[in-house]
């Protein structure tokens, strides 16, 4: 029976001990008690912003899909996926054999051009001189005028055919549009290349932006040039991006509407990967204190309360942080005195002196 009574008190003592741990922390024994000169803050209302987050992906700004612009079959495709180029690099090259006889028949035709106009202009010269001399008929030389004319346009007709066949010739060589990453590699040397097929894609990964799906609702209230809060994932911090693009027809089978935002030039991320987008729709009022406010004692977060000099550890359920605050959802009245500096060795019942801030800056 004495067995069973012990037991009973053991419980009830550890029930006891459970319930006033999640009051407060166990008070310093009189003798451990020491005065800590801390800063205090009344809580008072803060602003918190309502916001609707919807998942996106990061998309580049410039992508290109590179093709030739003649049809032969490639060679020195050496570029890799992952491969960086920059703007006017080489990225393969076309079989020049069939353009550079196309170039060796302009010329031909060109030289033949000439040849006929130095000709035609011979006969002009002669006709002219003999029709002032009234030995020809202004029909016969009429005639004559009209060759000589004819050849000038056969030599322009010519040149501008050598041009041409010459300025395919640059085809043959393809290069990148911009600086970029090669992203895919769609034929290999050896394919016939043909126009509009693309052979590479490269994608500028210095200049991205990110792409997402909103509900009508939301496109409804958001704005060009309106930020919001981009999180990325493998990012540690979030950075905020500005709407720039918002499309108005929606998708047919989501009933979403594309927004897109713009972000600050960065260097370690890659198109496709997730992202979290927070977008304001409002604003709420709540109980806010600084985030040194919020100390741990035995796993459970709260702030001392100062009461009557002393500190009292009060258990808090802590919310959204905004900069160096944070909101407290419960366990803080409106207008209680908290410790928000030199609160980290303090325990429950310690007296507090209080100071300013240009005071302890000056200890």
């Amino acid at each position: 029976m004495k067995q069973v009574n012990k037991v009973l008190a053991i419980a009830l003592l550890s029930a006891m001990g459970l319930s006033g741990c999640q009051q407060e922390a166990p008070v310093a024994p009189q003798s451990q008690q020491q005065t800590l000169q801390a800063q205090i803050l009344s809580v008072e209302l803060g602003t918190v912003p309502l916001t609707a987050v919807v998942p996106g992906a990061v998309v580049p700004d410039q992508k290109a899909r590179i093709a030739s612009r003649l049809m032969g079959y490639i060679k020195g495709l050496d570029v890799k996926v992952g491969d960086k180029v920059s703007r006017g690099s080489l990225l393969f090259s076309i079989d020049s054999t069939d353009i550079k006889s196309q170039i060796a028949q302009a010329q031909s035709a060109y030289a033949q051009a000439e040849a006929g106009l130095k000709d035609a202009k011979l006969d002009y010269d002669r006709f002219s001189q003999l029709y002032k001399e009234d030995s020809v008929s202004k029909q016969q030389f009429d005639k004559i005028r009209l060759q000589y004319s004819v050849a000038q346009e056969n030599l322009a007709a010519a040149k501008s055919g050598l041009n041409q066949a010459k300025s395919q010739l640059d085809y043959a060589n393809v290069r990148a549009p911009f600086s970029g990453v090669i992203v895919e590699k769609l034929s290999t040397a050896g394919d016939l290349a043909a126009p509009g097929n693309p052979v590479v894609v490269i994608e500028n990964l210095t200049s991205l932006s990110v792409q997402t799906q909103v509900a009508g609702e939301l496109y409804a209230v958001l704005r060009n040039g309106d930020e919001a809060m981009v999180l990325i994932d493998g990012q540690d911090e979030p950075m905020v991006g500005t709407i720039y693009t918002m499309v108005s027809a929606a998708d047919p089978k989501s009933r979403t509407h594309t927004v897109k935002l713009s972000l600050p030039a960065v260097t370690n991320i890659n198109s496709g990967t997730f992202a979290r987008v927070s977008f304001k729709r409002g604003e709420r009022q709540a109980m806010m204190v600084p985030k040194s406010a919020i100390v741990e004692r035995a796993g459970i977060e709260g702030v001392f309360v100062v009461q009557d000099g002393r500190a009292m550890f009060n258990m808090v359920r802590t919310g959204i942080s905004i900069g160096d605050s944070i909101e407290i959802q419960s366990g803080l009245n409106l207008g209680e005195q908290v410790v928000v500096t030199n609160n980290q060795s303090m325990l429950n019942g310690d007296f507090v002196e209080i100071v300013s801030s240009a005071a302890q800056a000056a200890e």
